[in-house]
C-alpha cells in the first residue's frame, strides 16, 4: 500500500484545517474532499499533496497523471512520502508502465530520507532482486534500518534474516527479540515455529500456542498449525 498521511505537518493553519476536513470527509463528500485539499495544495501543504495523489491514482488516466505529479511535488518539497509513493507506482505500474529499477530508484530516494517504510521495499527488492541485483546484505541493512525506525514488517523481515543466517550472522535470539517488538500475525506465527521448534531459543508449547491463537485471528498458516497441534 501507498503512504497515505493522517495528519498536516504544515506551518500554515488554513492548510492544516483543510487537510483535516478533507480527511473527515472523503467517505461522505469525496469530490468536496477534493477540493478542500487542492486548496491547501495551493498553500503547499505536501501532506496534502500525498493524500490528493493517494485518491486520485486509482481515477481516470488523466487522474492518475496528477497523481503522479502531485507525488513528486511532494517529494519536491522535502516529504518522503511521496517519493516512496513514486516507488510504488513505478514498481507496480500504476499510472505509469511497471519498472521495477525505477521504482528501486524512487524507493532508495525515500529510503535514505528516512522512510521506513521505504527502507523495508528497498531491502525486499534486494533480497529478491527485484529491480536491483540480489544481495541479502543489503537487504538486511535496509530491514534493520526499518526495523530500528519502528516498522513491523521491517522488522519481521530482519528477524527472517537474522533466523536463517541470511546476509548476516545467525542470531536465533536477536530474531525473536524483533519478532516479538513486531508483534503482527505473520511475527506471532513465526515466532511461535521457533519456540515449537526450540530453533536456536528454549522450547516452548506453552507461549507457542498463546501466540498462535492471537495470530490465528486474522492469519490462516497459524490457524493451520495450530489445529495440527490439537489434532
Amino acid at each position: 500500500m501507498m503512504d497515505r498521511p493522517s495528519r498536516s505537518s504544515s506551518s500554515d493553519p488554513e492548510a492544516r484545517r483543510l487537510f483535516q476536513l478533507a480527511l473527515d470527509s472523503i467517505e461522505v463528500d469525496p469530490e468536496g474532499a477534493k477540493g478542500a485539499l487542492r486548496k491547501a495544495v495551493g498553500l503547499g501543504c505536501s501532506d496534502s499533496m500525498v493524500l490528493l495523489g493517494d485518491i486520485l491514482i486509482d481515477g481516470t488516466e488523466e487522474d492518475m497523471k496528477e497523481a503522479l505529479e502531485l507525488f513528486t511535488k511532494a517529494y519536491e518539497a522535502g516529504n518522503s512520502m511521496g517519493s516512496r509513493n513514486l516507488g510504488y507506482c513505478h514498481a507496480l505500474g500504476r499510472g505509469t508502465p511497471k519498472d521495477k529499477a525505477e521504482g528501486a530508484r524512487w524507493y532508495t530516494i525515500s529510503a535514505l530520507a528516512g522512510n521506513a517504510k521505504a527502507q523495508c521495499n528497498i531491502g525486499v527488492m534486494c533480497e529478491f532482486g527485484n529491480g536491483v541485483p540480489e544481495d541479502c546484505a543489503k537487504a538486511a541493512e535496509w530491514y534493520r534500518m526499518s526495523a530500528e525506525n519502528g516498522y513491523s514488517r521491517g522488522m519481521a523481515n530482519y528477524a527472517c534474516l537474522l533466523r536463517d543466517g541470511r546476509g548476516v550472522h545467525r542470531d536465533p535470539e536477536a530474531a525473536a527479540m524483533w519478532f516479538e517488538r513486531s508483534g503482527s500475525p505473520r511475527s506471532k506465527r513465526l515466532l511461535a515455529s521457533m519456540l515449537l521448534a526450540g530453533d536456536g531459543i528454549p522450547k516452548d508449547e506453552k507461549k507457542a500456542t498463546a501466540l498462535l491463537e492471537e495470530a490465528a485471528v486474522t492469519d490462516r498458516k497459524a490457524a493451520e498449525i495450530l489445529a495440527s497441534l490439537r489434532s
